[in-house]
């Protein structure tokens, strides 16, 4: 699948549309940012569940506010919270609490207009601090960040629409109980496609395959997961809008090897909801 979408953004003739493709793709990142002036308030779930034994939950809820400055310029900040349902999982001590996970700041840059060219491109940067661990729930102090670079394509105009995502994630993490720092780093790589179905509402699908390192410049192989799932997006009004994932994990594995799905450093499954507000 993402072999036959890059072809697709390369191949599929060019035409522009009124679709703003941010949000089309699921957990997958669309090229457009909005336009010089606009702002957005948005408010993101996002569930995760699933391990190798055990019962495993981990919810996060995000709130971020954008604003665009130019016309290739956006920047924002979004606060997460989350909470922890850990009971009997190997390796990771039973916990039910939660808290302000951390803050991050956000910068997107267009560097190709779909518009103007037969493909939009845009670069994302996302630093970001926490102060509690993603998979664990347990106290942190973590830095990092993520580069992400989004390709899309209207392949039939006002109807279907392909993005591929390439993505650079590092980060280092002070684990207060152990006083230890890790340091581990992730590449990843995702490619989605939508389609309109009846007015403002579209339904796709996603894959992503992403590697897992210790170390912040891919020192050594941790592990590996790929994961696919059907999406949705619906424009409610001119001002509201709604998406959302479901992905599955359908393959994983470890540096340690053993079993089909890499449930160490990832989950089951995934899922995503999120609503926006244009201003």
């Amino acid at each position: 699948m993402p072999a036959v979408i890059a072809a697709g953004l390369l191949a599929a003739p060019a035409c522009a549309s009124e679709v703003d493709t941010e949000h089309l793709f699921g957990f997958s990142e669309g090229a457009d940012i909005g336009k010089k002036g606009e702002g957005e308030l948005e408010a993101e779930t996002i569930v995760r569940q699933g391990k190798a034994a055990g019962q495993y939950g981990a919810l996060s809820e995000a709130l971020e506010v954008k604003y665009v400055f130019t016309d290739r310029l956006r920047l924002g900040g979004r606060a997460t919270f989350s909470y922890h349902g850990i009971s009997g999982v190997p390796g990771l001590p039973d916990r039910g609490s939660g808290g302000m996970q951390g803050v991050s700041f956000e910068a997107r840059y267009v560097l190709v207009e779909r518009a103007r060219a037969p493909f939009g491109l845009t670069v994302i940067a996302t630093p970001r601090w926490g102060r509690i661990d993603d998979i664990s729930g347990e106290a942190v102090r973590s830095y990092g960040g993520m580069l992400t670079l989004v390709a899309d394509r209207e392949l039939v105009a006002g109807h279907w629409y392909g993005a591929v995502n390439l993505l650079y994630d590092a980060g280092a993490t002070h684990v207060h109980d152990t006083g230890l720092w890790q340091h581990d780093s992730k590449a990843g790589i995702a490619a989605a496609i939508a389609g309109r179905v009846h007015g403002e509402l579209f339904l796709g699908a996603e894959v992503r395959y992403f590697r897992v390192y210790d170390g912040l410049g891919f020192d050594r192989y941790a592990g590996e997961a790929l994961f696919a799932g059907p999406t949705m997006y619906v424009q409610l009004s001119p001002t509201w809008t709604m998406s959302g994932a479901w992905n599955w994990q359908i393959y994983g594995q470890t540096a340690a090897g053993g079993g089909s799905l890499n449930l160490t450093q990832f989950e089951r499954q995934q899922v995503k909801f999120r609503v926006n507000y244009h201003f």
